[in-house]
């Protein structure tokens, strides 16, 4: 077995955040031996300030350190500066997310997606980094010519598009497979929520399941896909947990993935009631900022406070409050008991059951959408009002159905505009 490598840890000073980024740290592999703490992590040198970077050096000196961990993005420059001070191998927040997620991805899907994260980060600081090499070397950098990096360059730009059109493939299978649910009148519930919420307990609880569920952070890096038992026509899927300050590069690599969020009837946001009242609200505004980011609509969601064993009656009121001011439905369950879980299906049958759809279909529009206005009058209770621009279309049926109408009337007027 492979020694641990000893690292200090540069972070922010609020205690989550500090709890956090060890917790990523530890589930790369490497042994946190010391914690530097400040404020402001965006210095143009060093990203940190002189007198921080001269107490850092003071620890290295004391400790036997094997690399720094930067709990926030470095510019290569910084990355640089601070290699060269230190003469430690520097590992920024991005870095150290991807090491954990190529430690994580179990299959090709996942690999694939690890693959073209991990080559856009090394795109954008490819040429920054060869030509600090240059000036001398230092841990981590690596020297290469002029023509070289182009070749380089070019190199890893053919394995982008190799990666994302592989894909774009699976994309492709899922969106069949997505035609093929909707024509099943199959609902999809999609569980989605910050990393440690406790969405695979919740999943193995609702299927009878038994995927690895653990203490680790990002051991879920794929969409894993169920039917409910005893529910009839109801599939639920997990997908990969959310996080504080992940770049959008990463975001989109893991898009065919994620993607799934948008085409859910209903999604649960899993949230840890048994953490503090602000790291709680934190991270539920992460993760709404990334689904939003991703394209979700957010009237689809519902709030799931998970772990009520672990929290107090008064602990429970505090959240229903804040939960209250959000205007966003919640329920409160535990994964662990099955506290919960009866409301939260009828919270599921209310989403997925009957809606109300009004819509309006210009003439352009019309002959390219008519056989599935059809296929709507067959499905559903459909009037139909024409005027001279078009028709308008009220509509009282599954809620699946309509979704499914909306997003073919969707790429339809997409079509007509491009």
């Amino acid at each position: 077995m492979l020694k641990e490598e000893r690292v200090i840890l540069v972070t922010y000073p609020e205690q989550y955040t500090i709890k956090e980024a060890i917790a990523l740290v530890t589930t790369a592999g490497y042994n946190v031996v010391d914690v530097v703490t400040q404020k402001y992590l965006k210095r143009a040198k060093y990203g940190l300030g002189k007198g921080k970077l001269q107490e850092l050096l003071e620890k290295i000196k004391e400790e036997e350190v094997d690399k720094i961990v930067f709990d926030d993005t470095l510019k290569t420059t910084q990355a640089y500066n601070l290699a060269k001070e230190s003469q430690k191998e520097i590992i920024d927040r991005e870095k150290l997310i991807l090491q954990i997620f190529t430690k994580h991805a179990s299959t090709s899907e996942a690999k694939l997606q690890v693959k073209l994260a991990e080559l856009k980060y090394e795109l954008i600081r490819a040429k920054m980094k060869v030509r600090l090499a240059r000036r001398g070397e230092q841990p981590g950098f690596f020297g290469l010519g002029e023509y070289e990096v182009d070749v380089y360059k070019n190199s890893v730009k053919k394995q982008v598009e190799s990666a994302t059109r592989k894909l774009l493939e699976i994309q492709n299978q899922r969106g069949v497979q997505r035609a093929l649910r909707e024509k099943q009148d199959i609902s999809l519930v999609s569980l989605a929520g910050y990393t440690g919420a406790g969405k695979t307990s919740l999943f193995n609880l609702l299927t009878n399941e038994d995927l690895q569920i653990s203490e680790q952070i990002f051991t879920t890096l794929r969409t894993t896909t169920r039917k409910i038992p005893n529910e009839k026509n109801l599939l639920i899927s997990d997908t990969v947990g959310f996080i504080r300050r992940i770049p959008t590069y990463m975001i989109e690599a893991f898009k065919s993935t994620l993607e799934e969020l948008k085409y859910a009837d209903a999604i649960l946001l899993m949230v840890d009631a048994s953490e503090p009242i602000e790291e709680l609200r934190d991270k539920f505004l992460t993760s709404l900022n990334i689904l939003q980011e991703l394209g979700v609509s957010i009237t689809d969601l519902i709030v799931v406070l998970n772990k009520q064993d672990l929290v107090s009656e008064t602990k429970i009121s505090e959240i229903k409050e804040q939960f209250a001011k959000e205007k966003t439905e919640f329920v409160i369950v535990s994964s662990k008991t099955g506290f919960g879980v009866d409301t939260l299906f009828e919270k599921i049958h209310a989403r997925i059951g009957e809606a109300r759809g009004d819509y309006f279909l210009d003439n352009h529009t019309i002959p390219i959408i008519s056989d599935r206005l059809d296929w709507l009058k067959k499905s559903s209770n459909v009037k139909v009002t024409k005027c001279e621009e078009g028709l308008h279309v009220e509509v009282v049926g599954k809620r699946i159905i309509l979704k499914q109408f909306e997003n073919y009337l969707k790429r339809a007027r997409r079509n007509i505009h491009t």
